[in-house]
């Protein structure tokens, strides 16, 4: 527990008594003022201590303790020593100073007691055997906060009772002597409960120095048979004793006695001060015995908590500030600064919480709360939450790389490790755009080239393609011998998704031609052809597999569709074909031309689909934008039923394009139709099946 934090606590708390007349310890001290007084120099003579007890009980005093140690007699007047001796003997209710020599306790230090006599240092300790130890107990910081009730002596063959516990005893008419029942965590004393720490207890501070009331030692003993200075100067009997007499502020109290001088180097820091005045944090040892017998008399003592009850709190305070910075860290929102900012008001909060909980309960029920360990787990909870959340986001981070990065380009990994939530892991519904791509005759090929030939051109092939797909934002799904299947708008979103496809399966087409024969097999040049379907809809995209092995996939009847399209390429004799939801997406930026209307076996909505020729602006030749034209004026013709016109435009394009199938279908058709007409609601659009 940090010394700092109870001093604070102090400074909030103030004096618990605000005026010293409330109090039963008295302070009868050796000041300055004693020396400008007293008619004989310091050290005073015995007698006047005598004369102190004296009179301090005539007025009622119920027990005096005398702060000084009386380690030596006075050789050249043995009758002082005596009549000290005889007063305390007869009063029966005093208490000396003795002193453990060699001792200096700092932290938890063992104490190295390298002299030690009989009289504890107190040549008047067998008048009547009423002695406490005066050794102070300080912290590492030289501060005064605890308080020894009882010593082992030399060598642990004795026990002596501290200052304090010695006047309690005669306060409560024990023998000064008597020793603590000590348990694990408190001295029993009688019938008091005293808090224990090691062999020491907290001290409950009334207010700093001054907070007692204090009288001068030459004021008590100016009766008439003294004679001060001051009565000697001006020939004046003041006896100032006798104004005691009327007040009596020493009936039924504990006096001590005791220097209140700086030289005395009797002045000790303390963990409290006057308010405003930090650096006055001192105070003589008499003020401390003080203190801590009010603490006594009233059972105020401060009370630390169990250590296991401190570990339980900084244990709870770590795991709920913890589970709730992460709670916060969590949210996904836009400004990410704001939680940052949010959790570290939530932090200082916490710890303006502690620091006022702590304070609450010092100053209401005596109990010294932990707070430097609970504010240090506060701070452990938020930076273990950072630290988690930054491990938990380079994992997630590694996952991204090893499922993404051979798959999608290094800008899209790279928005992706910047943002691993817009990866969503598991299923998800979203529009999409998928292409698969298949070598036509692959099978023919195969078997014409030598297996370590067919691994290189292949390898080169999608090489090739991959490049283009993941260089126009693509997903790679997945190979299946010469098939490939790729998908737009995931993990990462993608708005314009159908049109890098579109661009990348015209790319594809492209790098085809630089292909073609240049793969060679001995003297045989190979001319590969490629097949594309694409799609665009909702598909199901997301981690699909087992525990430990998963692939990053999409399914649904959107991509299903996507296959169909790809293998109808043959029937139509095109490269690529695209979908009438994919055309909607790129209509604007692409030239196609419709090729006919399907329905997907065991399905029944009807699709569009268009053969994909180029960009507009790829700067297209202008014999295929005439071809285009020259298709499209004879589809309008078809769906015209205008049959004869028909099939001369088509008999013509056959003829100009001997190897162009779309446009000999459609001739087959028209003379189909102009021989059996269809009925009077037939739309223009003949449904062909593909599975």
């Amino acid at each position: 527990m940090s010394p700092a934090t109870i001093d604070r606590r102090f400074e909030q708390r103030g004096p618990l008594a605000r005026d010293g007349t409330e109090l039963d310890v008295v302070i009868v001290g050796i000041s300055s003022e004693s020396f400008k007084t007293a008619p004989d120099p310091y050290p005073f003579p015995r007698h006047y201590y005598a004369r102190a007890i004296h009179n301090l009980n005539k007025l009622g005093t119920k027990v005096i303790g005398i702060d000084l140690v009386f380690d030596i007699p006075v050789y050249q007047d043995p009758a002082q020593d005596q009549t000290l001796y005889t007063m305390i003997k007869e009063a029966g209710n005093v208490v000396l100073a003795g002193i453990i020599r060699g001792i200096e306790r700092r932290g938890e230090a063992e104490a190295v007691i390298v002299q030690e006599e009989d009289t504890f240092g107190n040549i008047f300790f067998t008048a009547d055997s009423s002695l406490g130890f005066v050794n102070m107990r300080r912290d590492p910081d030289g501060v005064i906060r605890r308080y020894p009730v009882t010593m082992l002596t030399h060598g642990g063959v004795r026990m002596l009772p501290s200052f304090g516990t010695a006047i309690i005893n005669r306060y409560d008419g024990r023998d000064p002597l008597s020793q603590p029942n000590i348990l694990d965590d408190t001295f029993i004393l009688g019938e008091r409960t005293i808090p224990r720490i090691s062999e020491t207890t907290n001290i409950n501070y009334y207010g700093p120095s001054g907070t007692f009331t204090q009288f001068d030692l030459i004021d008590v003993i100016d009766d008439e048979t003294f004679t001060t200075l001051d009565e000697i100067r001006y020939g004046v009997d003041l006896d100032i004793f006798y104004d005691f007499v009327e007040t009596n502020p020493f009936n039924d109290k504990v006096v001590l006695i005791g220097p209140l001088y700086p030289e005395s180097q009797d002045l000790h820091p303390v963990p409290v001060h006057p308010q405003g005045s930090p650096d006055f944090n001192e105070m003589y040892g008499v003020e401390i015995h003080a203190n801590m017998i009010q603490t006594m008399i009233d059972d105020n003592y401060l009370i630390a908590p169990p250590t296991t009850t401190n570990a339980v709190i900084v244990i709870l305070t770590a795991f709920v500030i913890f589970m709730l910075i992460s709670i916060i860290k969590a949210i996904k929102y836009r400004h990410q600064y704001l939680l940052e900012f949010l959790a570290i008001i939530l932090t200082a909060g916490a710890i303006y919480l502690i620091f006022s909980i702590g304070d609450w309960y010092f100053i209401n029920k005596n109990i010294i709360l932990p707070v430097t360990g609970p504010v240090a787990s506060v701070i452990l909870g938020y930076f273990g939450s950072a630290i988690h959340q930054y491990l938990t986001e380079r994992r997630q981070k590694e996952i991204v790389k090893s499922i993404f990065s051979h798959y999608v380009s290094p800008a899209i990994v790279t928005e992706l490790l910047s943002d691993p939530e817009k990866l969503q892991l598991g299923g998800e519904k979203k529009e999409l755009t998928v292409l698969f791509s298949d070598i036509a005759g692959f099978t023919s090929i195969s078997e014409g080239l030598q297996p370590e030939k067919l691994v290189e051109l292949l390898n080169e092939y999608l090489d090739a393609m991959t490049d283009i797909i993941i260089r126009n934002k693509g997903t790679l799904d997945k190979y299946e011998g010469d098939a490939i299947m790729a998908f737009w708008g995931a993990p990462v979103s993608l708005h314009d998704h159908a049109l890098h496809a579109c661009m990348s399966a015209l790319q594809m087409q492209n790098a085809l031609k630089e292909l073609r024969s240049v793969q060679r097999s001995g003297k045989k040049h190979l001319e590969m052809h490629v097949r594309i379907g694409i799609n665009t809809g909702e598909m199901i995209v997301g981690n699909m597999g087992g525990k430990e092995r998963f692939d990053y996939t999409v399914i649904g009847d959107s991509v299903n569709l996507g296959a169909r399209l790809e293998t109808a390429n043959k029937k139509y004799g095109t490269n690529i074909i695209i979908s009438e939801n994919t055309y909607k997406h790129v209509n604007d930026l692409v030239i196609v031309r419709e090729l006919d209307a399907i329905v997907v076996k065991g399905k029944t909505q009807i699709t569009r689909i268009y053969e994909l020729i180029g960009m507009r602006d790829d700067g297209i030749a202008d014999s295929e934008r005439q071809k285009v034209q020259l298709y499209n004026d004879g589809i309008k013709l078809y769906r015209d039923r205008r049959w004869e016109e028909a099939i001369d435009h088509f008999t013509e394009l056959t003829s100009r394009y001997p190897d162009d199938i779309p446009c000999r279908i459609y001739l087959e058709r028209a003379q189909q139709y102009r021989d059996n007409p269809p009925p009077d609601d037939w739309d223009g659009i003949t449904v062909m099946e593909s599975k």
